[in-house]
């Protein structure tokens, strides 16, 4: 790899390339959007032509959903066990959970690069938006399946209901919040309260109330 090619500093050898193009592509994202972002401005932005990014992604579709993947396996990074460190109860394991649900939501709508989830329209990237939406489910439940069961376990959610079934349903939940514009606009308190009333009385396994506050700050919101 020439200098040349890379400005002052080459990559050392290929997965450093496509890291290197996945920075300035989603440097590119963050300022002029996902649907905006061309090749020309990734190839300019990395210090390479834009036949040096087709030796390393096969099309522009396959580099965003690179960014997209990336910036989805990051939005799980911090300690998703700190929400649940103190859920002993059901009742507590049901408040842990909308905050949790919460601030995956708030930094799901504050990201750019994520913003191929929130808008089927998006043109020019209808493989990204496939391909974003599986690894989502993929990412997220692989993350949420073994809480999901300690719970179970735990005698915190009920007994019958079936682990996969459930961290899908609690997912598709999450999207039909982000993606789905009901009757009525829904602030963050609202979405809550719906949680509050109608996931989590589904989950636990007796009628146990859970108090949510419904002004709490979530990160990212």
């Amino acid at each position: 790899m020439t200098r040349l090619r890379w400005g002052d500093e080459a990559p050392a050898d290929t997965n450093a390339a496509r890291e290197r193009l996945l920075d300035a592509a989603e440097a590119c994202i963050d300022r002029f959007g996902l649907a905006k972002t061309t090749v020309e401005d990734i190839a300019a932005a990395a210090k390479v032509s834009r036949a040096t990014i087709y030796r390393y992604f096969a099309n522009r579709d396959e580099l965003v959903l690179a960014v997209v993947l990336r910036s989805l396996e990051q939005s799980g990074e911090g300690d998703v066990d700190d929400w649940f460190a103190e859920a002993d109860t059901p009742a507590r394991f049901g408040e842990a959970l909308i905050d949790a649900m919460a601030a995956f939501l708030a930094r799901l709508r504050h990201d750019p690069k994520l913003e191929v989830l929130l808008n089927r329209d998006t043109s020019g990237v209808s493989a990204t938006i496939t391909g974003a939406s599986q690894a989502l489910f993929t990412i997220v439940l692989d993350d949420w399946r073994p809480r999901i069961a300690g719970a179970q376990q735990a005698g915190l959610i009920r007994v019958d209901l079936d682990v996969d079934e459930l961290s899908e349903w609690v997912l598709r939940g999450v999207l039909s919040l982000l993606t789905v514009e009901g009757p009525r606009h829904h602030s963050i308190q609202d979405e809550r309260r719906l949680l509050a009333t109608y996931l989590v009385p589904a989950l636990i396994p007796a009628a146990i109330p859970v108090s949510v506050p419904l002004d709490r700050e979530v990160a990212g919101g």
